[in-house]
This record gives C-alpha cells, sequence and structure tokens, in this order.
C-alpha cells in the first residue's frame, strides 16, 4: 500500500511567533521533524502544505525526490482554517490516491522515526479488525476535575477514596503528534479521525508539542538533553595535556556532553573525574603516539575527536637554545600530531572523527624569545591545512583553535620571568589583560566551549581546515598606535 504524509506548514503563529523555522538547538524548529521524516522508508510521498516563502528557502537543503511542496491557496492562509479542510484540499488539488495518509506537525520536535513506523504498522494490522483511523495519545492517570457553575466535581474518581494515581483509570489525551486515515473516510466524516479510531500512546516526552512559549522551551531543552546529548554519548575523545590548563578544562566540557574522555600528560600519578582513562606519557618520545593508540583501540576500539593540546615551551634567545631543545619543542608540539593521525587513521575513519589542533597567537604575531614555540605553532597552522586536504576524502575535519593570552599556568610561568613587570601573578595578570581590547585575558573554560562547539558535528561540521584565532582581539590593532 502506497502511504503520503501531509505536513502543514504555516508561515504565522500567533502564540509563538514564527515558531516553525524559529531556531531550535541550531536548526530551524521545522528541519527537526523533517529530517526524522525523511529517514523513513514506509513512506512514498512527503507533502509540505504551506503559505511561506521562509519555509520553502529552508526546504531546498533536502535533496528528496519524494517531497512536494505545495503552495496552499491563500483563501486557506487564515489560522483558523481547521486541518481537516486543508487536508481535504491538498489531497483534492494534488488528486493523492495513496491507500494509506499520515498527518503530522512540525512542532512535536521528539517524534521519532520508530514511533512512524509503529504507527504505520499497527494501522495495518488494526485495519483487519475494522479500524479506520489511529491517532496518538498521551495516558493521564492524575485526579481530573471539571468546573460547573462554580461547583469542583471529580471527573475520573472519587474523591472520598484517596487511591494511588497510577490504579486510577486512565484517560487519554489527543497529543496532534500523529494521524493515520484512509481518504474516504475524511471525506466522508470530514475528519482525519474516523469512526473507528485506534489510540497509539505515547509517552509524556515524546508526546512533546509545542503551542505556547512555555512549551518550546520545554521541547528545546528535552531535544538537547535526550536527542543531541545523546548523541555524544559513546563518543571517544582523546586530549593531550590534560592535567591542567586548557586541557584539563577541554576533559570537562566534553565529559559534561556526555562524551568518553582520553586524557594523556606527563604526571604519573594524576587523576579526575572528567577524565575517564587517563595515561601517562611523554610526548617528547616518539613511541608514545603509536602506544597512546594501541591503549584506545584495545580499550574502546574507537576513537571520534583528537584535540592536541599537550605544548612544551621554552624562552630563551636563539642563539642560547640547544639543539635537543629546539627538537624536544617540535616533537610535542608539531610531530604528534602526525604520528597520532598515522597510528588512528583507522579508527577516525571509521567515525568519521575529527581533529582539533590547540596552537597559538603566536602563529600569527610573536614575541621576543619564544621563536621555537612560535615557529612550531605556525608549523600546526599549516600542518592543519594540509591534514584537512588529504583527510576530508575520509570525511574527516581538521581545525586549529589559537589562543591568545589565556590565564593559565603557563602564562603565568611566562609573566614570571620578568619580561612583565614586577608584581604578583595576579597583578601580572590583570596588567596584561588591560593591554587588550576587552581589558582582559581570556580564560580556560572559554576555549574549552570553542573546543567544544568545533568538535560537534552539530554545529561545526561546515569548519575545515581552519586557523581560528580567539584572542580578546589582540591581533586586530597595531603596536604603533
Amino acid at each position: 500500500m502506497r502511504k503520503c504524509i501531509i505536513i502543514p506548514i504555516k508561515h504565522s503563529s500567533s502564540r509563538v511567533p514564527g515558531k516553525n523555522y524559529r531556531d531550535f538547538n541550531g536548526e530551524p524548529l521545522m528541519k527537526i521533524v523533517l529530517s526524522t521524516i525523511v529517514q523513513s522508508k514506509s513512506l512514498d510521498t512527503i507533502v509540505i502544505d504551506t503559505n511561506s516563502d521562509t519555509v520553502k528557502s529552508i526546504l531546498k537543503d533536502y535533496n528528496d525526490e519524494r517531497i512536494i511542496v505545495y503552495d496552499r491557496p491563500e483563501h486557506l492562509w487564515d489560522g483558523n482554517t481547521p486541518t481537516n479542510v486543508l487536508l481535504e484540499n491538498v489531497i483534492q488539488d494534488l488528486n493523492l490516491d495513496h491507500e494509506i495518509i499520515l498527518q503530522t506537525h512540525v512542532t512535536n520536535p521528539l517524534l521519532t522515526l520508530d514511533t512512524i513506523d509503529k504507527c504505520i504498522s499497527q494501522f495495518v494490522e488494526k485495519e483487519k479488525d475494522g479500524y479506520d483511523s489511529l491517532f496518538t495519545v498521551k495516558q493521564l492517570q492524575t485526579r481530573l476535575y471539571t468546573l460547573e457553575n462554580g461547583t469542583v466535581n471529580a471527573l475520573n474518581h472519587n474523591p472520598n477514596e484517596l487511591l494511588p494515581t497510577q490504579d486510577l483509570e486512565p484517560l487519554y489525551e489527543e497529543n496532534s503528534c500523529l494521524y493515520i486515515f484512509k481518504r474516504e473516510v475524511l471525506f466522508q466524516k470530514h475528519h482525519r479521525i474516523g469512526y473507528k479510531p485506534f489510540m497509539f500512546v505515547m509517552d509524556d516526552i515524546e508526546s512533546s508539542d509545542i503551542d505556547t512559549e512555555t512549551d518550546f522551551i520545554l521541547a528545546e531543552t528535552l531535544h538537547k538533553e535526550l536527542v543531541l546529548n545523546k548523541d555524544s554519548k559513546g563518543r571517544v575523545v582523546l586530549v593531550t595535556g590534560a592535567s591542567r590548563g586548557i586541557g584539563l578544562e577541554i576533559c570537562k566540557k566534553f565529559h559534561k556532553q556526555k562524551w568518553t574522555v582520553i586524557g594523556v600528560a606527563r604526571s604519573n600519578d594524576f587523576s579526575h573525574p572528567s577524565i575517564d582513562t587517563y595515561i601517562s606519557k611523554d610526548l617528547t618520545s616518539h613511541k608514545s603516539a603509536k602506544e597512546i593508540m594501541d591503549i584506545v583501540q584495545e580499550k574502546y576500539g574507537k576513537l571520534d575527536c583528537i584535540v592536541n593540546n599537550a605544548a612544551l615551551q621554552i624562552c630563551k634567545p636563539v642563539w642560547e637554545m640547544e639543539d635537543d631543545e629546539w627538537s624536544k619543542t617540535f616533537d610535542c608540539n608539531v610531530k604528534n600530531v602526525y604520528l597520532f593521525v598515522k597510528h588512528g587513521l583507522p579508527m577516525l575513519k571509521e567515525s568519521k572523527g575529527n581533529i582539533i589542533t590547540i596552537g597559538s597567537v603566536h602563529s600569527v604575531v610573536t614575541s621576543n624569545e619564544i621563536a621555537a614555540y612560535a615557529t612550531s605553532k605556525a608549523a600546526l597552522a599549516g600542518l592543519t591545512r594540509n591534514l584537512a586536504i588529504e583527510l576530508g576524502q575520509f570525511g574527516i575535519r581538521v581545525n586549529c583553535i589559537c589562543p591568545g593570552a589565556v590565564d593559565t599556568p603557563m602564562l603565568r610561568d611566562g609573566l614570571k620571568r620578568g619580561h612583565a613587570g614586577n608584581g604578583t601573578s595576579d597583578e601580572l595578570v590583570e596588567s596584561l589583560g588591560k593591554s587588550h581590547l576587552l581589558g582582559k585575558v581570556g580564560q580556560p573554560e572559554e576555549i574549552a566551549n570553542f573546543a567544544l562547539f568545533v568538535a560537534d558535528d552539530n554545529n561545526g561540521r561546515f569548519i575545515n581546515g581552519a586557523n581560528l584565532l580567539i584572542d580578546g582581539g589582540a591581533c586586530v590593532k597595531l603596536s604603533t598606535e
């Protein structure tokens, strides 16, 4: 039997203005349900009935030959037009002759593919028993009352018997998530709910329908926690330099978003609640990268993201720097990025993962007696571009985040060396901050927030091969001014 789904999407909304295309966790609301519907292999035709140019523009993002965009006639634009009238109009005008017709709204963002397919299969089965339609409901088992002429009446219970709510006879609320009906039933009864409907019970969360601003906020919160964060569960990130500063904040941020976090640092006895597996390795050793990847493969068998944060900074004039110091700086800061790709590529290809290197503002502008560090960070920016080109064929993204002055132990250690003048550590940080356009230095959690944004495919999926400065505007003003 051929199946069609009709989705009315009007342009205006009185209680929640523009709700159908309003931002909902980074996407227009209408895209949330549509992206679920297009995954259903049970549907032969998807009709979008709309009077909105905004909606039509968003629909251009979908390359699905099943989608038909129907221009709603102007005489049906009124917000009070019954849905049943809209359904009869579009079915007649497009001459839809499908045996089974479904209807949903884009204001049910938690509706799942599993529920859609289960409703279809149940309707097909229940037809044998004489059911002519199906609609979704949520079950209510709570004490309900009516108010008539100032008199309160118990609706579904005896107020003199305090039964536990789970023992009350259930009532059912139409949740407006999904309707299934036959064409002939709609035109005979002029209603999508037929003469003998079957009720499909959904849970309270999936039943969420957006009619008010409060509904929007609650649905968006639930969607973020149950859908977006669920996508992060089971994802594995490797963070180097994880024992302090930016690296530790990155671990905290990813862990909070349900990623499994593998932290790497030199300390032998470090532990933190945000790090699921800690690996003590000296990243100046050429063997470390392969040993780390072997551990990840053996313990998790997958890797979704690498954050190359570990860095060695030796501050000396170039004529005083030892050959070994220069080499170790590049081994830690640059070579490991290449080695992690070399030994971790099979896992990254499988996950279509991404790589983030924590560079530095010193890759763009620099200062005195920091040549090895600055040169290594400039090399990272170049390596990021090349890796983005080479790994793009596998769907792997590579980006470089370049912080400016961030309040970390490394920054404070550098200020103590005397180049920033005299004073306590806090005074030196405050003084440095005043030289910024924003009057402050950055905080590690700000870099961590940015790293998670870039790593998350819901946000950063089109960011690739970029050298991303996050420096409080330090690089935009000439020092001569």
